[in-house]
């Protein structure tokens, strides 16, 4: 059971080179731009597809700030509540290593 993290990290870190193999080959065999270009039904008028394209990559732009705003608020009241435990209530918190008394 000791070598179980390590496998877990070897089997992630397998995928993740998988991946990043196959983006290689595709984007080798079509260009970069083919791996931009939406996929069927979205690419219907073709001279709809750069405005699919643009749309797509600003809506991803969008909800990525939507996420980084939810984790700074999620943040800020994690530290809110921190500092009402402790200057509040006076609620200690410590961390030990493990092993240790």
């Amino acid at each position: 059971m000791m070598g179980w993290p390590i496998d877990w990290l070897d089997d992630v870190s397998n995928q993740l080179w998988g991946m990043l193999d196959a983006f290689r080959g595709e984007a080798r065999r079509q260009g970069m731009l083919a791996l931009l270009r939406p996929i069927a039904p979205f690419n219907r008028p073709e001279i709809l597809a750069p405005a699919v394209t643009i749309a797509a990559l600003l809506s991803v732009l969008l909800l990525s700030g939507v996420a980084v705003a939810a984790l700074g608020a999620f943040v800020t009241a994690l530290i809110a509540l921190y500092l009402l435990l402790v200057q509040v209530f006076g609620v200690t918190i410590e961390l030990h290593p493990f092993g240790t008394r």
